[in-house]
């Protein structure tokens, strides 16, 4: 894999990472509507990648398979989760990508993992749930089947890319916010009330909530992953996306100053070895280019 590649890949988990707390906190501390969010989210995706949306590419229903998936299939259930399970609870269930998509790659990709990916694929899955692991905070909550469904879905989407032919970061971007609005806006205006109000009251925060998750997670960090799975395996690419709790756990200890001991340090350590094992095993090694 080389270097820059890499480099983006941690930048996107980074992103993600942050991505995660700030949706948590504007899902739960200012008790915005899952869908009315998500559909805020991508209506800027959509305005601002309206530009790219034409000429239409050779295999356009499998794009728009792929960028409903991964836009707004993965975030209405992941919102809908992230309402109201447990924080520690919905890091670790939310590493079900891995298998989802590993299994998914194997089996319709014909792409192999080999005994050494295996291994870090296995070691980066443990790290994380070393890092994470909280017992006081951990429990069972009907929101955690539907984040399994949106990695699900995720998984799906990453499987779906590796099909969608000569189409650019863009034109893949454009469609999945123009896809996305509709659906959750209808889903919001059927299944949400008082949007207008809680957005009031959301006021500025709202505005940063939306440019953050709309500018850096979905244009940047997605079209990012839809560049990098159009150039190497689904089970490289993917069990590296593992990065993403740890910098969600570090952001933690940094900005909010959270506890920093033992725990943290043998998962970080684990997870970063493993990261680096799984990088290693691709064709194309971690190099300057």
């Amino acid at each position: 894999m080389r270097f820059f590649d890499f480099i983006a890949l941690c930048l996107c988990c980074l992103i993600w990472g942050a991505n995660f707390v700030l949706s948590k906190w504007m899902l739960t501390d200012l008790a915005l509507p899952p869908f009315f969010f998500a559909a805020m989210r991508f209506s800027l995706v959509a305005l601002l990648m309206s530009p790219f949306l034409f000429p239409l590419p050779k295999k356009f229903g499998l794009l728009c398979l792929a960028a409903f998936c991964v836009g707004a299939l993965h975030l209405a259930f992941l919102y809908m989760g992230l309402k109201t399970a447990p924080a520690s609870s919905s890091s670790i269930v939310a590493q079900m990508l891995i298998p989802f998509a590993t299994i998914l790659s194997v089996i319709f990709l014909k792409e192999r993992i080999g005994v050494r990916r295996g291994i870090g694929i296995m070691g980066a899955l443990l790290g994380v749930i070393v890092l994470i692991y909280n017992p006081d905070s951990l429990g069972f909550d009907v929101g955690l089947i539907a984040i399994i469904l949106a990695f699900l879905g995720l998984a799906i989407g990453s499987i779906l890319i590796k099909g969608v032919g000569d189409v650019s970061l863009w034109q893949y971007l454009a469609w999945m916010g123009v896809i996305a609005v509709p659906l959750l806006g209808l889903a919001s205006a059927l299944f949400e009330t008082d949007q207008i109000n809680l957005a009031k009251d959301a006021g500025w925060k709202l505005a940063v909530g939306v440019l953050f998750t709309g500018l850096l997670a979905s244009i940047f960090a997605h079209g990012q992953y839809f560049r990098l799975l159009k150039s190497y395996d689904v089970t490289l690419i993917v069990p590296l996306t593992l990065m993403t709790p740890f910098w969600g756990v570090a952001l933690g200890v940094l900005v909010r100053e959270e506890p920093f001991g033992k725990q943290f340090v043998f998962g970080a350590a684990l997870m970063l070895v493993s990261v680096y094992v799984i990088a290693r095993r691709s064709k194309i090694v971690v190099e300057a280019s």
